[in-house]
């Protein structure tokens, strides 16, 4: 008698391939590490080409010193001087520089508490090694723009894309944002004549910013605070800015990179004393926004009527007088 096979191994068999089944039919993913989140503000250089991150972040408001934009008419053009006739009494305050882990924070304290919004020109080096102050730069209601990498008087085409590219990736990668102006570094934008072999100097990155579309930012006003006389006096520093604005929307030069401690101080006299006198703080992008839309209304403004030319009651045969003291009447 032929004895019946026995059903246990087939029944482990159809098991094992129903397990199987259910292995497969989970994500590839699944199981995958999340990647880590950067919690060292010591992040990698970024590379020139590399595109920003990619990853969340919060959303800002979009109005007020939130907003980056700039007007199509400033773009690509140099900006040292107010305008003359402008009627508001603005004025940007712009930080140099940064960011610093000591006079940073201690600015946008000051700045918060009398409620005033700046402009930060940051060195990209720096920002890479402290993107959390950008970010709270940003989040505060600040506007930052490129300062450059690595601070350089002078380089070739390539050295000065480069920098603008990276600093920009680094604003990106801290805030979400694209930045929209430029400050050179040394305020240079034309090449001397005369060079000084021990640094040479010339106008590379200002040629590249304006070809990339950014304004170029200079200042109306200095606060003279990298002068070795009053680089240690905040009221001294002070002084220059609170006496010197001048009607036409003024932006004004400080820093607060390494060793401008009395700079930030100097915020303490120059913001209220400055809100006494009327005058409202705002960004660079606000302050080109407000000159913009100034001149659109001077544009559109209809020309006042031709006055009507007086009536002659002078007699004919009067001789006019000489335009120029002491010189003598025409013959009739």
């Amino acid at each position: 008698m032929t004895s019946r096979p026995s059903l246990v191994p087939l029944l482990l068999l159809l098991l094992a391939l129903s397990l199987a089944g259910c292995r497969s039919r989970t994500p590839a993913s699944a199981g995958a590490p999340a990647p880590a989140a950067l919690t060292s503000e010591a992040a990698a250089t970024p590379e020139a080409s590399a595109t920003p991150g990619a990853a969340a972040k919060p959303a800002l408001p979009t109005t007020g010193s939130y907003d980056w934009s700039v007007p199509a008419i400033f773009r690509g053009h140099i900006i040292g001087n107010g305008k003359k006739g402008f009627p508001q009494k603005l004025i940007a305050i712009t930080l140099d520089d940064g960011p610093s882990p000591s006079q940073t924070p201690e600015a946008l304290r000051i700045l918060a508490k009398y409620h005033v919004h700046a402009t930060f020109f940051v060195v990209g080096a720096y920002a890479s090694l402290r993107p959390k102050l950008l970010t709270r730069e940003a989040a505060e209601g600040h506007c930052i723009g490129i300062h450059s990498y690595s601070h350089l008087a002078w380089s070739t085409p390539a050295q000065a894309a480069k920098n603008i590219d990276m600093t920009a990736a680094v604003i990106y990668q801290a805030t979400g944002k694209h930045p929209t102006v430029f400050r050179p570094p040394y305020g240079i934008v034309a090449t001397p004549k005369h060079q000084n072999p021990k640094m040479p100097i010339n106008n590379t990155l200002t040629l590249t910013a304006r070809k990339d579309g950014y304004p170029v930012i200079l200042w109306s006003m200095s606060s003279a605070d990298t002068s070795q006389k009053i680089l240690h006096d905040s009221a001294a520093i002070a002084n220059n800015v609170i006496h010197t604005p001048n009607p036409g929307g003024a932006f004004v030069l400080m820093h607060d990179g390494g060793g401008h401690m009395s700079s930030i101080k100097a915020l303490e006299q120059i913001i209220p004393q400055l809100q006494a006198k009327g005058w409202k703080f705002v960004t660079i992008p606000e302050l080109l926004r407000a000159w913009a839309d100034w001149m659109a209304t001077q544009a559109s403004a209809p020309a006042p009527a031709a006055a009507q030319p007086a009536a002659v009651t002078t007699p004919a045969a009067a001789v006019p007088a000489p335009e120029t003291p002491g010189a003598a009447a025409p013959t009739p």
